[in-house]
């Protein structure tokens, strides 16, 4: 390892080379569809100092990576929220152990076959029974699977896989300190214990303090403070848990799990979004610098062996614990080919024991990070092959039940998104939530939305000119989207983008005034001018109708409201609405 930097020009360089060769990576990657992490490593290979040498590890490389790291667990920690966690019982209690233990244990018998010691197996064998939210959770993405019954349980399944992980470094960190027997075991039982009240800190800080904080923030309307404030509490928590003998990932995703059930959830993720991919792509880097691009030359038919073999036996074993879980035929193979990939944590894993213990010698950690890199490169295809064949396996297993729904997403499930609660977009969620269409509501002025949440909507704090927060709430097709707080200017500018990233997605708008109908409507959006009582029910009927509620319903569901507001008849919807559909 080269000798700490000496001057800030030492410091800048890594970090200058890394920036240039990272953007490089993600650049080449998309090109070449493949998954970014992917192109990290490669390219972390080529400027390393087996290859060109444009970069050796350093105490600058290695703070970048440890906190592309924290970043990623701190993510991970902003989507386990209670509410998913009830939601999710039955595959956490059954699905997702059952996956990860008969996965992992092919590997934990080879590694131990092979004369590592138990403690060294377990901790390598378990990592690679887990599979890459990363690259799972961008296929799901691509092939619309979010909302269906397959998408929701393998969300579930690495919901299991990323708590687990974060014990699983816990172990990794343990076994860095050559404790062994009954000395292991104390160290893990105190770390444990330690984690534990952990948890329960910041469930508590969660409940109680999170809320409040970013509230006050977003009144201040001072970005920069936010932003601020969100990186402290990253870390912070992580240097905490590290004082106290804990590893700084698990302060991380403590942190994110004690902001998960609040209403910042999603603006705290879009706020540290770019300094997670960023990061991360610094760590999965570095991982390349330590790869011996000689010996992958010399073992590549070794590489390419491993990799199938990490494939093939997730596969199989992930089909078993799926029909385990009464999971149909069709069903479960396109779920075990979706999951069969190798996981970012274990070239985590991976780096902290060839470092620390040196219990994994050089040569084989080279030949495991390119043959789970390779896996997780194949990944979308290996993917895309098991809903081949799991389609055909639905045609011979036509009696059974829940193959359709696991193959084919159901469009329903698609939330619809609502910006700004004013008594528009408050009148539309009302409908929505009458007719149990699942939606999302959002809203960036700080007085109505401690409004409207003190009125009992559940809201989001987030800004409507942020096409990214679409997608982290809705996927990457949102059902619809309704504009309760119009700016003309803000939806001239997005339209380009959003008809980009949306297509097919329409968008409802309602307006005080023709000049801004017509404005409006020029847009390609479904623009209603609002004349009755309640403000905004032509808009809202619109939406009821667009999303496929039936005709006689949505007029008994007008004269309710109309009756609520002392209106003798509720004006019918103007026959001049533009009904062009555009995101």
């Amino acid at each position: 390892m080269a000798d700490a930097a000496s001057t800030p020009v030492d410091a800048l360089i890594p970090a200058m080379t890394l920036l240039a060769a990272g953007g490089a990576a993600a650049l080449v990657s998309k090109a070449l569809k493949l998954s970014p992490i992917v192109g990290y490593l490669a390219v972390g290979i080529l400027i390393g100092p087996h290859a060109f040498g444009l970069i050796d590890e350093s105490p600058t490389t290695h703070l970048l990576a440890e906190l592309g790291v924290v970043f990623l667990l701190f993510d991970i920690g902003l989507h386990v929220s209670l509410r998913e966690l009830r939601e999710s019982g039955r595959d956490l209690v059954g699905l997702a152990p059952a996956h990860l233990v008969l996965t992992s244990f092919p590997f934990t018998i080879a590694l131990m076959m092979f004369g590592l010691d138990w403690p060294i197996a377990l901790a390598l064998g378990l990592s690679f029974g887990l599979s890459s939210t990363a690259v799972v959770s961008r296929v799901m993405a691509e092939r619309g699977l979010g909302s269906c019954p397959l998408g929701r349980s393998s969300t579930h399944v690495l919901i299991f896989q990323d708590i687990v992980a974060i014990f699983l470094l816990i172990f990794a960190n343990s076994l860095t300190n050559g404790g062994a027997g009954m000395a292991l075991a104390l160290d893990l039982a105190i770390a444990a214990g330690y984690a534990i009240v952990a948890f329960v800190i910041a469930f508590a800080a969660g409940h109680f303090l999170m809320g409040p904080i970013f509230r006050g923030l977003a009144q201040t309307r001072n970005h920069e403070a936010f932003t601020a404030v969100t990186l402290l509490l990253v870390l912070g928590a992580a240097s905490a848990t590290a004082q106290i003998g804990l590893s700084l990932t698990l302060g991380a995703f403590l942190a994110g799990l004690a902001v998960s059930g609040t209403a910042f959830r999603h603006q705290i993720q879009m706020e540290t979004g770019p300094f997670r991919g960023l990061l991360l792509s610094f760590f999965f880097m570095s991982v390349g610098l330590s790869v011996d691009l000689g010996v992958l030359a010399t073992r590549w038919p070794l590489v390419i062996a491993i990799a199938a073999a990490i494939l093939l036996i997730k596969t199989v074993f992930g089909f078993v614990a799926a029909r385990l879980n009464k999971w149909s035929n069709p069903g479960s193979v396109q779920l075990t080919f979706l999951l069969a990939q190798g996981s970012e944590f274990t070239l985590v894993v991976l780096s902290i024991l060839t470092a620390s213990t040196g219990a994994v010698p050089d040569e084989i950690a080279t030949i495991a990070v390119a043959a789970i890199a390779l896996s997780l490169a194949v990944a979308p295809f290996w993917a895309a092959a098991g809903m081949r064949l799991s389609r055909k396996v639905a045609s011979v297993f036509k009696g059974q039940t829940r193959p359709v729904n696991e193959i084919t997403p159901t469009a329903p499930d698609r939330p619809v998104i609502i910006f700004g609660m004013t008594p528009a977009g408050r009148l539309a969620a009302d409908a929505l939530a009458d007719f149990s269409i699942p939606h999302v509501c959002l809203d960036a002025e700080p007085d109505r939305f401690v409004s409207a949440i003190a009125d009992g909507y559940k809201v989001s704090f987030g800004n409507a000119a942020n096409l990214r927060l679409v997608e982290a709430v809705a996927g990457p097709n949102p059902r619809a989207v309704v504009i309760g707080a119009p700016r003309y200017e803000t939806s001239r500018d997005l339209t380009p983008a959003a008809q980009r990233e949306f297509p097919e997605t329409p968008r409802f708008v309602a307006v005080d005034n023709e000049a801004d109908r017509q404005r409006f409507s020029a847009l390609g959006m479904r623009a209603w001018l609002s004349m009755g009582q309640p403000t905004g029910i032509e808009m809202a009927t619109d939406v009821l109708r667009k999303m496929g509620v039936d005709e006689q319903k949505v007029a008994e569901w007008m004269s309710r409201e109309a009756d609520r507001f002392d209106v003798d008849s509720p004006p019918e919807p103007a026959a001049e609405t533009v009904e062009t559909e555009a995101a």
